[in-house]
C-alpha cells in the first residue's frame, strides 16, 4: 500500500495517457496516417528543427540572468551545458519537471555554497518561462474566443487556459509584493511559527532577493516572448511540412494553449493530452484527426530529438564547483536594473 500511494500520480499520469492513446489508435485511420507521414517535406521539418535552437539559448541566457540576481556567475557555456542536461532528461522523466529536477542537482553541485539559492532560480526560470507563455497564448487567442467558444470542449480548454493566465498575473503580482508584505510584524511572525520555518530560513532568504530583483525578473518576463515565438515558428514548419494551411493567428493561438495545458501533471509528458487537445482545436479549422494527429507526433518527435541531443552534453559534462565572487565585487554582480 506504501509503494502505492507513493506512486500514485505517476500510475494516475499513465493511466491518463495510455487511455486516450487507445482512443486514438481506435480512431485514426492508419492506412491515411502513414500517407500523410510519408509525403511530409523534409526541408520544412529540418527548417522547423533549427527553429528551436534560439529557443534553447534564450532559456540559457533568462538563467544566467537570475542566477546573477544572487551573485553566482557561471560561464554562459557551462550555463547552456546544464540546460541540455535538462532537456535530456525531460524526454525520460515525468515531462519538464523531471528536467529541472536534474538541473537542480547539477547546479547545487556546481555552486554548493549557493545550494538552495541557485536551485531556486530554476523554479523562478521556469515560472518566468511559464507566465510569458501564458501572456503570449491571451495576446494570440483574445480575437479567437468566439471561434474557441463556438464548441463545448474547445470551450472548457480555453476557459481552463484563461484561468491559468489569471492565476498566473495574480500570483505574479503577490510574489513580487512578498519581500514588502515580508516586513509586517505580524505576517513575518505566522511565518516564523510555521512548521519546519527554521529550515527554510535560506529559502525564503533565496526568494526576496528574488522578489526585489523585478527590474530583471521583468527582463527575462520579456526575454522570454522570443523562445515562444521559436516554438510557434516550428509549428508552422511542421504544418507546411504537412501541407496545412489553417488561418495563421488561429494556429499560433492553438499552439500557444495546447503547450500550456500539456505543462499540467496529468499525463507522461503531454502524451496522449497533447494529441486530443490538437485534435479538438484543430477540428475548428477543418483538419481531421489523421493530420492533426501526424501534426501532434511530428511535434513531439522534433522536441524528442532536441532532448536526445542533450544526451553528449551529460555523458561528457566535468564537475566544477563555482566560487561565487565577493560581495563587493559588483560589476557582474547586480542585477541589470537598481532595485535595492
Amino acid at each position: 500500500m506504501e509503494f502505492l500511494r507513493r506512486r500514485l500520480g505517476l500510475i494516475l499520469r499513465t493511466l491518463v495517457s495510455l487511455l486516450l492513446i487507445l482512443w486514438l489508435v481506435r480512431k485514426i485511420d492508419w492506412v491515411k496516417f502513414w500517407a500523410i507521414v510519408r509525403t511530409a517535406d523534409m526541408d520544412w521539418l529540418i527548417l522547423g528543427f533549427l527553429c528551436f535552437i534560439p529557443t534553447l539559448l534564450i532559456v540559457s541566457w533568462r538563467w544566467r540572468m537570475l542566477l546573477g540576481v544572487h551573485e553566482v556567475h557561471l560561464r554562459f557555456w557551462r550555463i547552456f551545458e546544464l540546460t541540455m542536461i535538462g532537456q535530456f532528461f525531460s524526454a525520460f522523466l515525468l515531462g519538464t519537471t523531471g528536467g529541472d529536477v536534474i538541473k537542480i542537482y547539477y547546479v547545487a553541485r556546481a555552486v554548493p555554497s549557493r545550494r538552495t539559492a541557485v536551485g531556486f532560480t530554476v523554479i523562478v526560470d521556469r515560472v518566468i518561462g511559464m507566465v510569458a507563455l501564458l501572456l503570449f497564448g491571451v495576446a494570440l487567442s483574445v480575437t479567437q474566443l468566439p471561434l474557441f467558444f463556438s464548441q463545448h470542449f474547445t470551450k472548457v480548454y480555453t476557459a481552463i487556459f484563461y484561468l491559468l493566465a489569471l492565476g498566473g498575473v495574480v500570483g505574479s503580482l503577490v510574489a513580487c509584493l512578498g519581500p514588502t508584505l515580508l516586513k509586517n510584524p505580524m505576517i513575518r511572525s505566522l511565518v516564523n511559527r510555521l512548521p519546519m520555518a527554521h529550515k527554510g530560513a535560506s529559502l525564503i532568504a533565496a526568494y526576496e532577493t528574488t522578489a526585489r530583483a523585478f527590474g530583471t525578473n521583468v527582463l527575462a518576463l520579456v526575454g522570454s516572448l522570443p523562445s515562444h515565438v521559436c516554438a510557434t515558428l516550428m509549428g508552422y514548419c511542421i504544418l507546411r511540412a504537412l501541407h496545412l494551411q489553417p488561418p495563421l493567428l488561429t494556429f499560433c493561438a492553438i499552439l500557444a494553449i495546447v503547450n500550456m495545458l500539456i505543462a499540467l501533471p496529468i499525463s507522461i509528458s503531454g502524451l496522449g493530452v497533447r494529441e486530443l487537445l490538437f485534435v479538438t482545436f484543430f477540428g475548428l479549422v477543418h483538419i481531421d484527426i489523421d493530420h492533426a494527429t501526424a501534426f501532434s507526433l511530428t511535434y513531439f518527435t522534433l522536441n524528442l530529438l532536441w532532448s536526445l541531443f542533450g544526451g553528449p552534453f551529460y555523458f561528457l559534462y566535468r564537475h566544477e564547483t563555482h566560487t561565487p565572487a565577493p560581495p563587493s565585487d559588483l560589476a557582474e554582480v547586480n542585477p541589470i536594473f537598481s532595485e535595492r
